[in-house]
């Protein structure tokens, strides 16, 4: 099969969870024998195209006021347009149309899209009648904020800026056949601010590499809690501090492993306790030995922390909240333990109970193994080849329709 990817970036270019998941997948794809091409954009004035492991890349320069991955803050006027463009972006879309008539896919799978634009979509199906697979890594195409979150709470409806913005969006995502949501949260979001409405529905995991399961040996000393990721507001470690402040003083340790805004680490490292460590950067195979449970306290509707999976593959439980695709991931009382999002007092109840019972030692391997292998990327990529051929499949029995 010719199978064709478009995602936001390449992760030489731009650093995201994404990016890396979305080589993964052409590279696996690649490794069953499928051509596969890539389709990203960068900051560059060129069009580019290169190979990577097999894997064609072809790399657009951005057409829009200003490149949106380099790390500058734009005035709110200025954002507001750059997305208001990005949404139907015409010089994206014919350059992507350039490649889908050099490549001749048979199907395309696209990703996060921002900086190519949603308007690719016409390109693919309305005026070549390409079967679109969209995967749905975060919240990019209802929200310019890619969260949906705003002032520590869920979106009920989409604001002003977001109504507007997102209205030819949502007229789009009708050309898409099959949607696939990293986690049932994230693709039913978009399902209730109408997104997608004549698509196909499927839930599947990012591809994720190296996650062997490696048992892990219980500490006979005190509970050693750690947390693991980046350190802004959105993630939660100031309710983890906050949480860790009830608990008697006693019987636990905490790590805190992760970079972020200075303002923002400097407010947790004043507010920890003594028996807390502010770690910084670390490596995951370091830091996952070295803890008993891993507390992931999201706040925003994470839609799939890789972070419980690298927990699970050291043998390690997680504490999460039940913000997102989080609980989907967590079998409670086998793999971890859940607690109410945004809230201090319930996460210090479970950290209690964890003290008193010390569960994390009792945990039997097999939960975290079975969660590993619906992860296995030889399963979840032919899930994958499944869904291609299945979209491809309906479009030769269905008319065509115009956006």
């Amino acid at each position: 099969m010719r199978i064709l990817l478009a995602n936001t970036g390449h992760p030489d270019t731009i650093k995201g969870g994404a990016e890396a998941a979305v080589l993964d997948l052409a590279h696996a794809l690649v490794g069953r024998g499928h051509s596969v091409s890539l389709v990203v954009h960068h900051g560059g004035r060129d069009a580019t195209e290169s190979l990577d492991g097999g894997v064609r890349v072809y790399a657009l320069p951005n057409r829009n006021l200003y490149f949106g991955f380099d790390g500058r803050r734009r005035p709110a006027s200025l954002r507001l347009a750059w997305h208001a463009l990005d949404g139907t972006n015409p010089f994206m879309a014919r350059a992507f149309g350039r490649i889908l008539d050099r490549e001749k896919p048979d199907v395309v799978n696209t990703h996060v899209v921002v900086g190519l634009s949603q308007l690719v979509w016409r390109e693919a199906a309305a005026r070549r009648r390409l079967p679109i697979v969209h995967y749905l890594h975060e919240y990019g195409t209802m929200c310019p904020r890619g969260s949906a979150f705003r002032d520590g709470k869920l979106c009920a409806r989409p604001c002003a800026s977001c109504g507007i913005l997102s209205r030819p969006r949502r007229r789009l995502s009708e050309l898409v056949d099959t949607v696939v949501g990293v986690s049932r949260f994230t693709l039913q979001r978009h399902l209730d601010w109408g997104f997608f409405p004549r698509a196909e529905r499927r839930v599947l995991p990012n591809v994720f590499t190296d996650l062997a399961f490696r048992p892990r040996r219980p500490s006979p000393g005190p509970l050693r809690l750690g947390y693991f990721g980046r350190l802004i507001p959105d993630k939660g470690a100031h309710l983890l501090l906050e949480a860790v402040r009830s608990l008697p003083p006693d019987g636990w340790t905490l790590d805190v492993a992760g970079t972020g805004d200075e303002s923002y680490v400097a407010a947790l490292k004043a507010a920890a306790p003594a028996n807390v460590r502010m770690l910084g950067w670390t490596k995951a195979e370091t830091f996952f030995p070295s803890v008993d449970v891993l507390v992931l306290p999201s706040i925003w509707p994470d839609p799939q922390p890789r972070v419980t999976f690298e927990a699970f593959s050291h043998g390690v439980p997680v504490i999460g909240s039940d913000a997102g695709g989080i609980p989907e991931e967590i079998d409670e009382g086998e793999t971890g333990w859940l607690f109410r999002a945004g809230s201090a007092p319930d996460l210090a109840r479970v950290l209690r109970e964890r003290l008193t019972d010390r569960a994390d030692r009792l945990l039997p391997p097999g939960g975290f193994r079975r969660r590993l292998e619906r992860l296995d990327p030889a399963v979840v990529v032919a899930e994958y080849e499944r869904v291609f051929a299945e979209a491809v499949a309906r479009k030769r029995l269905t008319p065509g329709v115009a956006a």
